[in-house]
Formats: C-alpha cells, structure tokens, sequence
C-alpha cells in the first residue's frame, strides 16, 4: 500500500495485508482439491485450441491465460488458479485503499477489507480461472483511481495520469468481458448529471478511453464479423436470470450479513456523499440496468469493494458524530456470522454444504466431479470402434462443457478434437463433412433426425455421488447422415 499523503488517514497496512494474506492462503490451499469447474474447462479448451481475437461469451484474456499457465505448467490446479487468488487478494487491497481515499481511518479500511473475502462470490470465484472472476477487482481499480483523482483534484492537484491508468484497467478489462462498458456509460453519466464535470475536460480521460477502444477493435471486428453473438449470449443469460430474484441474489452474493448490510448502507451514503454522489449514481444506474436486462447477480460484483468502503466510511462517521464507544465491537458478530457461509461451501470438507441449490438457480456449481470419468468412457468407446470406422467419426458434445471435458480430458486419451453446436463451441466450426459417423455425448438426441441409423453404446456411470455432473450421459453411435456436416451445423446452433 502507499505511503500516507497529504489530508489522508494513515494506512492500515498490517491488518489489511493480514486479511489480504489470510484469503490468499486459503484459496492457495484448497484451490487443488478438486478438479477442473465447466468454466474452466471451456476456457482451457477454447486458449489451447480455439484461440481467437474474440468469442460468443468472453473475451480474449482468459483463454489465453489458461493456454499460457497449463503450457508452462501443465495439470498443476494451484498454479493455473493463482490469477484467480491473485486478483482476489488485490480486491481486499483496493476495498480498504478506496477507504482511505473516502477518509476512511484504520479501523473503517480494516473493515471494508474484512468484507470483501466474506462475500460468497468474490471469495469462492478466487478459486476458479474464469472471466466472471478477473472483472470484480478491474471495476475496483477503476473506481480506486477516479476516487483518488477527485480528490486529489479538490485539494487543487492535477494527477490526470490516475485517468490514463483508469483507461489502461478499462482497456485490460475490455478484453475479460465486455461488462465494463456498463460501468463506464454508468460513470459518464452520473459525472454529467451531479459532477465533478471537471473530469472529463481532462485529456488524458479521453486518452485512456482512446486506448481502450484501440485494443477493443479486433474483439469488435470479431463480433460483427459473426453477428454479434454477445448479443445472442444476452436473451440467454435473460432467459435463465429472474428479475425477481435479481436483488435478493446481488446481496446474497455480497455477504448474508455484512455484505448485504454495507450495500445498502454505502449506496445511502454515496448518494448523500458531497463530491461523491456520482458514484452512489452509478452504482444505481448499473443496478437498474441489469435488473431491466435481466442480467446475472455477479455482474455487480464489481461494485461490492466500492459499496463496502462507503459503507465503512459511513460508520465511522456515525460513531465520530455521536461518540459512541460501543461501535467499537459491535461489528465483529456480524462478520463471524457472515464467514458461516463462505466456509461452509469452500472445499474443506469431503463435499459442499451447498451445491446449485434450486432456490439459487444462478449461484455457480461447485466443485464439479467426473468429468474425467466422462473423458474416459467416450476415449473407450471411440476406441472399441474399428480403425476405419474411427477415421471417420467425429466426437460431438451435447453442451460446451461436456464439449470442453472432452477436449481437455479426452485429447490426453486419444480421442481426437470434440465438436459442439452449444453456444460459443458452435463457433469453433463444424464437422469435416467427411465425418460419415458420429459419437454423441448427452442425454437429449437433437442429432437423431439428421442421421439414418443410432444405437447407443455405452453410459457414464461413477461411484461419486452427487456433484457428478456426467453422471448418466450416453454415448451414442450415428451412422448415414442425411444432409453433410456443412449444410447442418447453420440449422443445430443451440444456445
């Protein structure tokens, strides 16, 4: 962390980097006793075979992370999550340093600190490599160095390369999800409608924003090049999110009991905050912009560091105001209470208390297990085939992950690549239409009209009980198909 500056309190280096350290230590620690999670698989396979300048669901970033780590480090869990604990630990870090820049004391940055790991989202995504993970700590970052600008600016100093450095994140950012685009339209918005309008006369704003649109141009030309499928990704994530229930989760995810409390205390004092209600502004904007898209309760995960600061700001405003001592302790209950769920789902014990859940339907599956098993039995089966029929043969998976097990997995058995007509997999193209036959992977048979004769051959069976995801899955033989590969895969794309 810095050093003190000027009209700042001191920094609460030992307790924050303790908490920092701590989160660090036990995702480090836990972060091997399981397997790869879907998302994982699906980036894995989409860097080390797929990669490209762009993608239906993601952005370049973390396909090409996954690639690098398991081509330095092959099947080594610890070191291929460490960007995920990483990027965790720094999001403890900024949480307290927008404290700070908030006027937050020791005391009030220990606190928005401690929260941060308590949320269930941000603390069990530090376990797992995924796009969903990265954005949180970017959105703090950004929000860090506009706080620091303002009030650097207040007090007559121009720093505008804190903004070029907010567009150095954006850029970065841009390239994990496009989710960060929400944030900023939020921001330029709230600036334009409460102030301070004095930042964006700054040139360097617009340099930064001039970078990130730069790096952005080939994941853009992608898109349209393809029809803008993140467009298509939308109505899906809008057909399985409820807006109902998309409050409700956005606090769930955020802490049962602190984190939930700070949200909506650090939205009040944002909103009623002299030269910072344009946060609280976005922070709202954001919010009803997802409620009306119906989108996903972890898209406002990134906001939680800025909500938990304020919030931490707040109290201790309150307890100077008032001179009550008894504040002192009174929180600490409260993020006991709340570390019960966090550890109750971390991978501490033989299995979950709590896996997708059907009142949670959005809360991610934990700790997955068989796809391995899943990889085997298809590689046994593509094998028992005689070598001519083998030749011949294409490997088709019924849903990206499935798909994706078997490109990580399978590949390492001898099956050769898979094929999927499942969002972003329908991407990484057909079929040879030299494929006359094919081995399909999945309960549902949408293949079966387009080919003359099928009979299934063998099941994924495991003795692993309920997380096993593949449990159950056939594997299919088809043969005669009726119409070539390259006129079918633009009629099966599923979403």
């Amino acid at each position: 962390m810095p050093p003190p500056a000027p009209g700042l309190p001191p920094p609460a280096r030992g307790p924050v980097l303790a908490v920092a350290a701590a989160a660090g230590a036990l995702l480090v620690l836990l972060s091997g006793r399981y397997g790869y999670v879907t998302d994982e698989l699906y980036f894995l396979a989409a860097g080390k075979y797929y990669l490209d300048w762009g993608y239906m669901d993601q952005q370049p970033l973390v396909p090409l992370l996954a690639w690098v780590l398991d081509a330095a480090f092959p099947g080594r869990l610890v070191v291929f999550r460490l960007p995920a604990v990483l990027v965790t630990v720094l999001g403890v870090v900024v949480t307290a340093l927008i404290t700070r820049e908030l006027g937050g004391d020791r005391r009030a940055q220990t606190l928005a600190a401690a929260a941060y790991p308590l949320s269930p989202w941000l603390l069990l995504s530090g376990h797992w490599l995924a796009a969903a993970t990265m954005e949180p700590a970017q959105w703090a970052t950004v929000i860090w160095l506009l706080v620091r600008w303002v009030r650097l600016h207040r007090q007559g100093l121009h720093r505008d390369r804190l903004l070029l450095a907010a567009g150095l994140v954006v850029a970065l950012a841009v390239q994990t999800k496009f989710q960060i685009v929400v944030l900023c339209v939020a921001l330029l918005v709230s600036l334009l409608a409460v102030g301070p309008r004095a930042l964006l006369s700054r040139p360097l704003l617009w340099v930064g924003a001039g970078v990130a649109l730069i790096t952005a141009v080939p994941t853009l030309v992608w898109q349209a090049a393809n029809d803008w499928p993140a467009l298509d990704m939308g109505t899906v994530v809008d057909g399985e999110s409820s807006r109902l229930l998309f409050l409700p989760n956005v606090l769930l995810y955020s802490g049962i009991a602190v984190g939930s409390v700070f949200c909506g205390y650090g939205l009040w004092w944002l909103l009623r905050a002299p030269g910072h209600r344009f946060l609280g502004w976005t922070v709202a904007a954001v919010a009803l912009f997802y409620l009306a898209a119906s989108g996903r309760a972890n898209y406002l995960a990134g906001l939680y560091a800025l909500l938990f600061a304020a919030a931490a700001v707040g109290l201790q405003q309150r307890r100077e105001r008032r001179g009550v001592h008894r504040w002192r302790r009174l929180p600490w209950p409260a993020y006991l209470l709340s570390a019960v769920l966090p550890l109750a789902l971390l991978p501490i014990y033989p299995l979950p208390l709590l896996a997708r859940h059907p009142e949670f339907p959005n809360f991610p599956r934990l700790y997955e297990t068989g796809w391995p098993e899943l990889a085997r039995t298809v590689a046994d089966t593509y094998h028992s085939l005689p070598a001519e029929v083998r030749r011949r043969t294409a490997v088709v998976g019924e849903s990206y992950y499935t798909t994706g097990a078997l490109d990580v997995h399978g590949r390492e058995l001898g099956l050769p690549r898979a094929y999927s007509p499942h969002r972003g997999y329908w991407f990484f193209g057909a079929p040879p239409d030299q494929a006359t036959a094919m081995l399909y992977v999945g309960n549902a048979q949408p293949l079966a009209p387009y080919f003359g004769t099928g009979r299934e051959l063998a099941t994924v069976h495991s003795d692993l009980g309920l997380l096993n995801l593949a449990q159950g899955d056939t594997v299919t033989f088809y043969e005669g198909p009726k119409v070539p590969w390259s006129v079918l895969w633009p009629k099966i794309r599923t979403m």
